[in-house]
Parts: structure tokens; sequence; C-alpha cells
């Protein structure tokens, strides 16, 4: 029998290495990834990254776990959300992990599947999409990380609020992903059936019908209380429950 699968997003690590997200996070490597054969994390695994530099030291205890895990065998796969994009080289290596393209098309278990953190489908919010555009510009990440540290956690602390803000102000339907930016996704790759995304918290399985062609939407959860994980065994896809008590 093949070992399970797990793809995952949005842990949101927390500066606080015993936070309970940090612990129940440890504790999945321990319990479920550690008799996978792999895992794909697809974004927004940290609350925040400024740089390799200071993340690498912040989050040294769960670099640790994720590198212990690697070691084992298990292969790990890692992309960038809205809140880690800035990952870089030097974290890759202290991981011994695998960098996630945006968007990735990575066969498990015999199935393809189109992975990405979700932020790309939400094309109604023009401002989040012009904001994205712009931290994404390599220009402007390294200039940014030729910053001295205290200046970058300011700003990074100044960007969440922000964004606490501004998504309490936007109507939710136009911070979800849109249905038009999905379709013309799965158009791109008419043999690929499952698409994954997390970023929205909202887990949910959504079957389409294009071009006469039935295609699934897996949404992952965040972790917040209880994590929503789709794991795939012997070929089968699912959602799945990870509380922190587990």
């Amino acid at each position: 029998m093949a070992k399970p699968c797990y793809i995952l997003a949005d842990v949101h690590l927390q500066p606080d290495t015993q936070h309970p997200i940090n612990q129940a996070f440890r504790s999945f490597l321990t319990l479920w990834a550690s008799q996978a054969d792999a895992i794909y994390l697809l974004g927004d695994l940290f609350e925040a990254w400024v740089g390799d530099d200071l993340g690498l030291e912040t989050y040294a205890q769960d670099i640790g776990a994720i590198k212990a895990l690697s070691q084992q065998g298990v292969q790990v796969f890692i992309g960038t959300g809205n809140r880690d994009f800035l990952l870089k080289k030097a974290f890759y290596r202290a991981t011994q992990s695998q960098a996630l393209d945006d968007i990735s098309i990575q066969t498990i278990q015999g199935t393809d599947f189109i992975l990405l953190h979700g932020d790309q489908l939400c094309t109604d919010d023009l401002q989040y999409q012009k904001m994205r555009r712009w931290f994404h510009n390599p220009l402007i990440q390294w200039l940014f990380l030729k910053l001295p540290k205290t200046q970058r956690n300011k700003i990074g602390q100044q960007l969440r609020a922000k964004s606490a803000t501004y998504s309490q102000q936007k109507p939710q339907q136009i911070m979800d992903v849109s249905n038009q930016a999905v379709e013309t996704l799965l158009n791109k790759h008419p043999n690929i059936e499952h698409l994954v995304h997390g970023h929205t918290h909202r887990p949910a399985i959504h079957h389409l019908e294009i071009n006469e062609q039935t295609k699934t939407r897996w949404v992952l959860g965040d972790w917040r209380p209880e994590a929503r994980i789709l794991k795939i065994e012997n070929g089968q896809p699912g959602l799945v429950p990870f509380n922190i008590k587990d």
C-alpha cells in the first residue's frame, strides 16, 4: 500500500514557538507527515516572513522540524503565499525542501493536480492584484531586503495591520476567488481534473462542469483552530481535519 500524501496551506506559524498553531504543526509533522511519501505546503506557512535572515532565526524550531522530516526521506514541497512571498534560497536550503512554482502542476500517485496558493484567483479584487504585482516585482523585493532588520519588521507589522483593516472593509465575495479565473486556469490544463488552493480560509469541495468535463476545486482550510488538509491515499483525494488536539 502506497504511503499517503498531504496538501495543506495557511498554517500561519507565529513568532511565539510555543503558540498552539506552531505546536499543532509540529505534531502534524511528527504524527502524520512522517508516515507520508510527500507533503505540499501551498503558501502562508508563516504569519510573516520579511527575509530569510530574520525568518530563520524567528522560526528556528519549526524550520528544524521541517528539515528533520526531509532527512527522514519525506519529500517536502513549499510554495509561497501573500504572507511569505519572500521565502528565498536560504530558507529552502535550511529546510531541505523544494520550491513550488506560483502555479505548479504535480503528479501525485498517478494523478495530476494544479497547486497554487489561491490569491492569484482573486481577480475581482483589483486593488489587491495591483498590490500583489508590486510586491512580486524582483526589484522591489531586492530593495526591501536591503533594508535594516528593524525597518523590515516594522514595515511587515504595518502591512499586516493594513491587511486586517482592508479585509474587514471589503465585501467577502470580492476577496473570494473569481469563477472566471478558475475556469480560465482549468481551461489552460484541459486534461487535469483537480485544482487545489488555500488563501480564502473557506475549506470546501466544488464540483464544476467545464467543457463537458467534471472538475474538482479543493479549497484548503487554515489552522485556526482546526486544519482542513487534502489527503491523497491510493490515488483518492479527500479533505480531512487535523485538530490541534490530535
